[in-house]
């Protein structure tokens, strides 16, 4: 992955670390409002699936309420919170490497997107959220993947360790060939240049969807997982 400074038109950010006392808010008011909307929603698709006929378990509901957020609400925002991070450790050697909210980080500068571009991220968070959904949704299919990686009982330590070996999987087969095929076009061009910046965000968006979809369904299938096991 290469470095980029900032060309012209384009001046970079301070990062700035969140205030403490704002995120706690955050969280609080997050925790207040959301877990009663997400009871409340469950009981009222249980209650409207019942009386449509749906023949879902309340389990199997809340199994696909919750691959729902994960596709709509966990995808997104890990999209913009890895593409944060892949910016700012950009141009750093490997020992250079900030882990993960250790430092601040300042928004990835905005770079004009082609007609192409814009429909090509938006078929990637479309296609990535229906992946999620189509994953970790269904109980049916939690159960085979877990029976594949050879998790014969559902409990925390065995849910772990598989998702572990997903997550390891998902990211070295997803990331190396779009690190291949995005640093190819970016090499053609000059350090320094315009075209070459502009490439280089799109670049680390594209690294960052991959990585935010790992996430978003290693959390999905976690979720679901916990849900057979102790709903």
């Amino acid at each position: 992955m290469t470095s980029a400074p900032a060309g012209p038109g384009l001046p970079g950010t301070t990062p700035r670390k969140p205030s403490a006392a704002r995120q706690i808010l955050w969280l609080m008011l997050l925790v207040v409002t959301g877990v009663p909307l997400l009871l409340g929603a469950w009981i009222g698709l249980v209650l409207l699936g019942e009386d449509r006929g749906w023949g879902q378990s309340a389990n199997q509901v809340f199994a696909w309420e919750i691959a729902a957020m994960m596709a709509l609400v966990l995808w997104p925002l890990a999209i913009r919170g890895s593409h944060r991070q892949f910016w700012h450790n950009r141009g750093r050697r490997p020992h250079e490497v900030a882990e993960w909210g250790s430092e601040p980080t300042a928004p990835v500068p905005k770079v004009p997107l082609r007609p192409g571009q814009w429909i090509g991220r938006a078929t990637v968070v479309v296609l990535g959220g229906a992946g999620i959904l189509a994953v970790s949704g269904p109980q049916e299919v939690t159960l085979l993947i877990l029976r594949a990686l050879g998790v014969e009982s559902i409990g925390p330590d065995s849910v772990w360790g598989a998702l572990q070996l997903v997550t390891v999987l998902l990211l070295m087969g997803l990331l190396l060939p779009v690190m291949a095929l995005t640093e190819r076009s970016v090499r053609r061009h000059p350090k320094g240049s315009q075209e070459r910046f502009r490439l280089e965000v799109q670049q680390h968006w594209y690294l960052a969807a991959v990585t935010a979809w790992v996430i978003s369904v290693a959390m999905g299938l976690m979720f679901s997982a916990l849900i057979l096991a102790y709903l």
